[in-house]
């Protein structure tokens, strides 16, 4: 391609993240033309024109501009080939480009040629997700110049990819986010995608999971959350942030804790250090201080960063990490102030050992261990991560508080794939001990990783938390350009209650709510009559009623004889959710056999069961659908069933149907809800 040049405005400079403009940017190539004109070609790995994005046999590219990009993946890894530019004249104090592929630098990677000397060269980070890499040319300003694209590489990321080459005074910095973002806000489609949920948290762009960092702090609900800032797969794990006033409408913010030197962001948890134990604040307010785990270079550690603008920026500390036992599986630290030891508390997962261990701290930079945990629970191969440690109040036992303990498992969860699990006991400040044995968080396969806000004043006195509506073993949505969401945020309690088993004996249950700030979205309310419930399913919704499947259901089943009843969300002619209690086992479910797009993965489409107890013979249900997501509480929440679904279509019809005269379906109500994200 030949030489182009373009004037890039200040304004545009401030969007893509590089501050103000000094000079001019360069363009030197961008790929968009259908062929090579100004580049020499040899060998096949560069096919005859620049590639459209991802080649036959390939993972998914991301991270380029335009359509165009060099992909030297044509022909598979064993290709190889070189493109060398015509000669540029070094111009500004950097030549930055966005490059992904293979690492292996000898092999793989674009150089910068001068006097046919090789002066400068990069490569990818074993990644197909393009990110920004530039030299400092400063020394070199005037000089003639020649771009080579190479790759000799024929085994494993045996291929380089490279887009938009420019000579800029202003390096951008790796990721190209905020580019990408002021170009998805411009789109017809801003938040508002078929599939995207208009009443749960989501991203705007790329992939997400983990919630970290819960923090109540000057009025605002701090969700922080793993991120990749350069695509739509997990990598690059970095904290993305946003704000929220009532839990329920969210402000995106900028990227607050980015990977960088090769260390990830992985999962952690912030803290209002009310008292500047720590030695960050300003002496004008509190500091917020996050403690998350550093991963790379082959282990895992604890660090430490601070804010003291509400969580606007970041600072590392100079001297993490604070905790680091040199090994692999080390992680996702929880922390909470303990007012009776007057000392910070830490639980943190050895994943592989399904241990967790307890530190104490009197100002989160030396940390002493106090005791573990674990092994306990589900057996099997499954791992433990994302612990976290909080009391909670029995509703029917007044006066009583115990403590809850709950960790994650990657796989081998109750409906398949990762979950949770919780113990109840009691925690002394040093030791947790649990009175009764583990009992799964919630009975979907969609709920994974909850943590709960810290420093909820008191004068509100919840305990709140919040789960990633995704599941490892089928995290791969069929969405775009965003994928996952996280659940309704969900108000926790203990409840006494006879053991689901035959023992006689009584257990504590977790009681989970949505949060109610829910109810302010209501729009339409809607008296569903669905005393006729009978078989085949009837309708119980006019077609167009519901404008969008964005929705409470609220009902009482009474099975009586009756194998089964409930509902069927119908989305097509052969297309539905279908959401009931089953009497001979004794369960609510879920079932999404038939939900829409479920062939995405072999394990995706299946029913999902909770234990329920009838109470006079009946059980009361609460259902919330969003686009692509449905959430189940069963008897005011002592047993949830959360599930993503990827229907068709965005105007569903409800059904009703009992398996035989006896039973009944009582009390339905349908709210419409409106989306948080437009007016």
């Amino acid at each position: 391609m030949k030489l182009q040049y373009f004037f890039a405005f200040s304004v545009l400079c401030l969007i893509a993240g590089r501050g103000p403009m000094r000079a001019e940017d360069l363009l030197v190539a961008d790929f968009e033309s259908r062929s090579y004109e100004g580049w020499t070609i040899t060998g096949e790995a560069f096919g005859d024109a620049p590639a459209s994005g991802t080649l036959a046999n390939q993972q998914a590219v991301s991270g380029f501009r335009g359509s165009g990009l060099v992909n030297t993946f044509h022909g598979g890894d064993a290709s190889v080939g070189t493109a060398t530019s015509a000669e540029i004249t070094i111009q500004r104090s950097y030549i930055a480009f966005l490059v992904g592929g293979g690492p292996h630098k000898e092999t793989v990677g674009i150089e910068l040629l001068v006097d046919g000397k090789r002066l400068r060269a990069a490569t990818g980070s074993e990644s197909e997700e393009l990110e920004w890499s530039s030299w400092d040319v400063s020394e070199l300003s005037g000089k003639q110049a020649r771009l080579r694209i190479f790759d000799r590489a024929t085994g494993g990321w045996g291929h380089i990819a490279v887009d938009h080459i420019i000579q800029t005074d202003l390096p951008p910095k790796r990721f190209d986010l905020q580019y990408k973002l002021a170009e998805y806000r411009q789109s017809a489609v801003y938040l508002n995608e078929p599939l995207r949920p208009q009443v749960h948290f989501t991203p705007e762009i790329n992939w997400m999971n983990d919630p970290n960092g819960l923090v109540f702090h000057n009025g605002e609900y701090h969700l922080f959350y793993q991120y990749n800032p350069a695509g739509n797969s997990w990598g690059h794990m970095s904290w993305g942030h946003a704000v929220s006033r009532d839990l329920i409408h969210w402000k995106h913010l900028p990227l607050a804790i980015p990977e960088e030197d090769g260390v990830m962001a992985f999962s952690g948890c912030c803290v209002v250090d009310h008292k500047n134990t720590s030695g960050f604040g300003d002496g004008k307010k509190p500091p917020m201080v996050a403690v998350y785990t550093g991963h790379g270079h082959g282990k895992q550690v604890q660090n430490l960063a601070y804010s003291t603008d509400d969580g606007r920026t970041w600072t590392q500390y100079a001297e993490n990490p604070v905790l680091d036992n040199n090994i692999p599986d080390f992680r996702d630290p929880k922390v909470f102030w303990h007012a009776p030891s007057n000392r910070w508390v830490m639980v943190v997962s050895l994943a592989a050992d399904k241990i967790l261990m307890f530190y104490a701290s009197s100002d989160l930079k030396s940390w002493e261990e106090l005791s573990r945990f674990g092994p306990a629970g589900t057996t099997g191969k499954s791992n433990w991560e994302c612990p976290d440690l909080f009391e909670l109040s029995v509703e029917n036992e007044p006066g009583r508080k115990l403590w809850v303990l709950e960790v994650d498992m990657g796989d081998g969860s109750i409906a398949g794939g990762s979950g949770g699990e919780y113990f109840v006991g009691h925690f002394d400040g040093t030791t947790f001990t649990a009175n009764q044995d583990a009992r799964w968080v919630d009975f979907g396969r969609d709920f994974y990783a909850p943590v709960s806000w810290s420093n909820i004043p008191e004068s509100d006195g919840r305990r709140i938390w919040i789960g990633w509506l995704n599941n490892w073993e089928t995290c791969l949505v069929p969405t775009s350009p965003w994928r996952s969401c996280m659940s309704i945020p969900r108000t926790l309690s203990l409840r006494k209650v006879p053991a689901f088993d035959s023992t006689g004996d009584s257990i504590y249950a977790l009681v989970q709510r949505p949060v109610k700030e829910l109810r302010q979205l209501d729009v339409k309310t809607l008296s569903l009559n669905t005393d006729a419930a009978t078989w085949p399913p009837v309708a119980v919704t006019k077609p167009g009623a519901l404008t969008d499947m964005n929705f409470v259901l609220e009902t009482t089943l009474q099975p009586a004889g009756a194998r089964s009843c409930g509902f069927r969300i119908r989305t097509g002619e052969d297309e539905f959710t279908e959401v009931g209690y089953d009497r001979e086992p004794g369960v609510v479910y879920v079932d999404r056999r038939k939900s829409g797009i479920v062939d995405f993965h072999k394990a995706f489409a299946g029913r999902h069961e909770a234990p329920a107890r009838l109470i006079d013979g009946a059980i009361t249900l609460q259902i919330i659908v969003d686009r692509s997501s449905i959430e189940v509480f069963a008897g005011d929440g002592e047993a949830v069933i959360s599930d993503r679904i990827f229907p068709t279509a965005n105007q569903p019809m409800i059904e009703v149907f009992a398996g035989d005269e006896s039973a009944r379906v009582t009390d339905t109500t349908l709210q419409q809800l409106k989306s948080i994200w437009r007016k």
